[in-house]
């Protein structure tokens, strides 16, 4: 429970009444006021009654580091016992007190303890889970909101779950196939610290006590591995810096270079298009299913793909439904969409089965998706190992290539 510091009016003596009170929430604390006959003009949490915990997740920047998390595999867990608790009978406050008391995550069950507080108050669960928007996307609220209207709250709660399962299963297909070469890459950075860090300075001595001149490979790698030794601080800071000016830049003006750059990418870029895709399509008809109209949905649906380039494009094919065209045509002419789903769509417009056929698109994608991360797996390998060896032969020769001329020139002393 919170405490609040409010500030009320009293209709009766039409006097301002200071006081404190404890509730779940804001919402709750109004309430409160307003059942016993007061008239609330200012509340707010009292800072001094917070938890250390409580004010460490107020924190700006760093307070998200304190603050317990939710993630989509707990909200899927939850969605799934919410739609068997339905089927069977069970209230939805009640279902809700029953899934707050049963999560293992504080964090889901501080939200949902407030939730249910808010639907107790007399808001709607699609209303009072917009409250939550870290927790629950937008796509989510939408499509309780459709089941509330429509009645098929089990229906809709049973296919957000299978939603969530879905898109979990590609993220960890997208993972697994980028884990080997992220681990090559630090394998290789790993190997280029230590040649210039232990193995090149070493040469280096032997190398100014011969007194000869070196090869220019030789000369480059030695003044390579100097700046390293000398300047490691400013290599790390120069890191930092690119990276976090290159954060900014792609989640501001420059995101639809970046987005574009990365769908150009070899081998990676055809991946993340057919990701971008399917999660498009299995995410549109799951909104369509739920009740929800096709133009609305493709909005909530677009919303999931974090691509600048792949949503200019849907808002084009929203655009032609608006205007009375067709969904395939427009998404035809992306560029991004194979010709299987676009034909299953234009079939799915003319007979009305579009959660069906746009389902069985998400199915064919996924194939897709299989085997976009097969052909990575398969290529990434010898490419690292062809740049890991041509690093070591490189290093190699102009670190030998000196001390061969050396025994020419003791060989000819001798």
């Amino acid at each position: 429970m919170a405490v609040f510091i409010y500030t009320a009016i009293d209709p009766t003596s039409n006097k301002t009444i200071d006081g404190k009170l404890e509730a779940l929430n804001l919402r709750e604390a109004k309430e409160i006021l307003r059942n016993q006959g007061q008239i609330p003009t200012k509340i707010q949490q009292d800072d001094q009654a917070m938890t250390v915990e409580e004010v460490l997740q107020k924190l700006p920047l760093i307070g998200a580091l304190f603050s317990p998390r939710v993630g989509m595999k707990d909200i899927s867990l939850m969605t799934q016992q919410m739609a068997t608790l339905l089927n069977a009978g069970i209230p939805l406050i009640e279902g809700l007190f029953l899934l707050e008391q049963q999560s293992e995550n504080k964090a889901l069950k501080d939200v949902l303890k407030k939730v249910r507080a808010d639907v107790i108050a007399g808001d709607s669960f699609s209303a009072a889970i917009s409250r939550f928007p870290k927790q629950f996307p937008k796509l989510y609220i939408n499509m309780i909101r459709s089941g509330e209207v429509s009645g098929e709250m089990e229906a809709v709660c049973q296919r957000l779950s299978d939603l969530m399962d879905k898109t979990m299963a590609l993220q960890a297909k997208i993972q697994g196939a980028l884990v080997y070469p992220a681990f090559t890459v630090l394998v290789i950075i790993a190997v280029i610290v230590v040649i210039m860090v232990v193995v090149v300075p070493q040469f280096k001595a032997l190398f100014e006590g011969n007194g000869a001149e070196l090869p220019l490979p030789t000369q480059i790698l030695v003044a390579c591995s100097e700046f390293t030794t000398s300047f490691w601080w400013a290599i790390i800071l120069a890191s930092g810096t690119f990276f976090f000016w290159f954060n900014l830049f792609r989640l501001g003006k420059g995101k639809p270079l970046v987005d574009q750059w990365l769908l150009t990418l070899p081998l990676l870029g055809d991946l993340f298009r057919k990701v971008y895709v399917s999660r498009f399509v299995r995410t549109l008809a799951g909104t369509v299913g739920s009740g929800i109209s096709l133009i609305e949905a493709l909005v909530t649906s677009a919303a999931t793909v974090d691509n600048y380039v792949l949503r200019i494009a849907f808002d084009k094919a929203r655009e032609s439904l608006l205007q009375g065209g067709s969904l395939a045509k427009p998404l035809e002419q992306t560029g991004a969409f194979p010709v299987m789903v676009v034909k299953m769509i234009a079939i799915a417009e003319e007979t009305g089965r579009m959660e069906e056929m746009l389902n069985k698109s998400a199915d064919y994608l996924d194939v897709e998706v299989d085997r976009a991360v097969e052909t990575l797996t398969t290529m990434i390998e010898p490419i690292m190992i062809i740049v890991l060896g041509g690093l070591l032969l490189g290093v190699a020769l102009a670190l030998y290539i000196p001390l061969f001329d050396m025994s020419k020139v003791v060989a000819g002393g001798a």
